[in-house]
């Protein structure tokens, strides 16, 4: 009998185990899509993380001789946007946003993962920036680098030798929505730093309280009409949703009631904040309901949000891919289904079982990106046995030719990045020349984060673990000088390490082969399909102190 109990005690924790195996490779895919901001940070980078990422934009300042103790200028950190090297500070400031929101919801699974130090590292880069663009108290600066000139460049920003243009709205030449959104991002992250670095969070709240009296104290107006470098990339829709947004995470950073009166005002008054069909970077509507519902449980915010996420829902007016998709529009399709996804998320936690239909919404996108499609495609670069392979990435692609085309593949991986995603036919195609299809961002990241955060613990989702590192073979015989730092590239050849394991799911990816040559199309030729243990193994290391405890007192008893 005791032999049978201490048997059954094994099954039980290896059940456990099993279920820790399946958070320890959410917690992978979670620190994989953190690492993507690493890999667009600007300026001297504190440290190697990305290893073939350097320093870059040394020179980005403000007006005057604003430089650092090592001569780096007051602009030359932040993130560079996408696969460019241009800092947009609305998209950024959004992101920065989106990142604290993430934490608030999730610090439980994010902790669990042991990821709170990076998350925070992560967070802190962006708005130690946002704070240096906020050279006086009605001065913001609201972009870096002339986008044009940006992108007629085809080179890492390492390589980036010029003078940098700087785009600045102030109480002349207003910009009501990114000075709000900036409000947001700095009170929000308040709220994250507040216990662990309450010296950091104070400023952060000082700065943030003045770019909301900045912003309703200005004549009221949209960035991009005083910032119209940005137009073609970033334009902006309208600054009520932003008015709403960064009033309502003032009142959560500071409990005063008069913010949160501003917030319900610019909701309810006017009907593209309260019944916005999308979240995105422009259209934070759907976000401020979902905030306001969670102090009050009111039920007209009930009812404009079910509106608004049902619409999403099958059958509910969104078209879908015969795979599943959510499908919006064109440019970064994926997109726009994650953020849908991380709402529908966070709507859930209110609490009510009807709510099931929204979180099945969001697995379900999930899993699509994972590669649960019709052609089994991961959206996610470096992730899965078919991954996108050539992120359209000026750094991680490398040319030293300043040519898309050359080298051929990407000569690196980068980590973690939700690409733009397929059109609505699904016939997406891994070419890096596709910037609606295969271009990556700052804004494109937040849903993965915030989803896989979400679902850490859930051993329904096939998360998978492995060690990937990319085969590339390419001869380069060109010298290349950055205005940061000089290099010589010549012949080198990478090689190639692949392990999978798959758990917690009885759906899994199912490759044709294990890696081999990376084809253009982005299909797998090589040897015979091959998984094994590897990345977290099988057994982590507290499922194996229990085994051997287990083991141990069956052979005692």
């Amino acid at each position: 009998m005791k032999l049978l109990i201490n048997l059954i005690g094994l099954f039980v924790l290896l059940i456990i185990n099993l279920n820790c195996i399946n958070c320890d490779n959410g917690c992978y895919l979670l620190k994989q899509s953190l690492l993507f901001y690493k890999a667009q940070r600007a300026g001297r980078l504190s440290d190697n993380d990305i290893p073939w990422r350097g320093n870059s934009v040394l020179n980005d300042k403000s007006a005057g001789s604003s430089v650092d103790s090592n001569g780096d200028g007051d602009l030359s950190k932040g993130y560079f946007d996408a696969g460019d090297g241009v800092k947009f500070n609305f998209p950024m400031a959004y992101s920065m946003t989106m990142l604290s929101w993430i934490y608030i919801e999730y610090s439980g699974n994010i902790e669990k993962c042991g990821l709170s130090p990076l998350y925070k590292e992560v967070l802190k880069w962006g708005t130690d920036f946002l704070i240096a663009s906020h050279t006086s108290d009605n001065v913001f600066i609201g972009q870096v680098g002339n986008a044009y000139v940006d992108h007629n460049v085809w080179q890492p920003p390492e390589n980036i030798d010029y003078v940098r243009d700087i785009y600045t709205i102030d109480s002349n030449n207003p910009g009501t929505d990114l000075a709000m959104e900036a409000s947001a991002a700095l009170s929000s992250a308040s709220i994250v730093f507040k216990t662990s670095n309450p010296a950091y969070s104070q400023l952060c709240l000082e700065h943030s309280k003045k770019l909301y009296d900045f912003a309703m104290n200005s004549p009221m107006k949209k960035y991009t009409d005083t910032i119209r470098n940005a137009i073609e990339f970033y334009q902006s829709g309208g600054y009520n949703d932003e008015i709403a947004w960064g009033s309502i995470w003032l009142y959560k950073a500071t409990n005063s009631q008069n913010y949160l009166t501003n917030s319900k005002s610019y909701y309810l008054n006017n009907n593209e904040v309260c019944y916005a069909n999308e979240f995105s970077w422009d259209n934070k509507g759907l976000g401020v309901g979902i905030l306001l519902y969670q102090l009050s449980k009111e039920q007209d915010y009930k009812t404009k949000i079910e509106n608004s996420l049902n619409y999403w829902l099958p059958n509910g007016g969104i078209k879908y891919t015969n795979g599943g998709l959510a499908w919006l529009r064109q440019w970064a399709s994926a997109r726009y289904s994650m953020n849908m996804a991380l709402i529908q998320s966070i709507y859930t936690k209110t609490g009510g079982s009807e709510l099931t239909k929204y979180s099945t919404f969001a697995k379900n996108q999930l899993l699509y990106v994972l590669g649960e499609n019709p052609k089994q495609q991961s959206f996610i670069s470096g992730y899965g046995p078919k991954a996108p392979r050539n992120p359209h990435h000026r750094a991680a692609h490398h040319s030293t030719t300043k040519d898309i085309n050359q080298p051929i593949n990407n000569v690196y991986q980068l980590p973690g990045a939700l690409i733009g995603g397929p059109p609505l036919n699904e016939s997406w195609i891994d070419t890096r020349s596709n910037y609606e299809s295969n271009e990556v961002a700052l804004d494109y990241n937040i849903g993965l984060v915030g989803v896989v955060a979400s679902y850490i613990s859930d051993p329904s989702i096939p998360f998978i673990s492995y060690d990937l590192e990319i085969t590339t073979t390419a001869t380069t015989s060109t010298t290349t000088t950055s205005a940061t730092q000089s290099s010589t590239s010549s012949t080198f050849t990478s090689t190639t390490s692949f392990s999978l394991t798959t758990m917690g799911s009885t759906k899994k990816p199912n490759p044709s082969s294990s890696i081999g040559t990376l084809t253009g199309n982005n299909d797998f030729e090589g040897s015979d399909e091959k998984e094994f243990i590897g990345g977290s193994s099988f057994l982590n290391i507290n499922g194996l102190l229990l085994l051997l405890i287990s083991l141990t007192l069956i052979v005692i008893f």
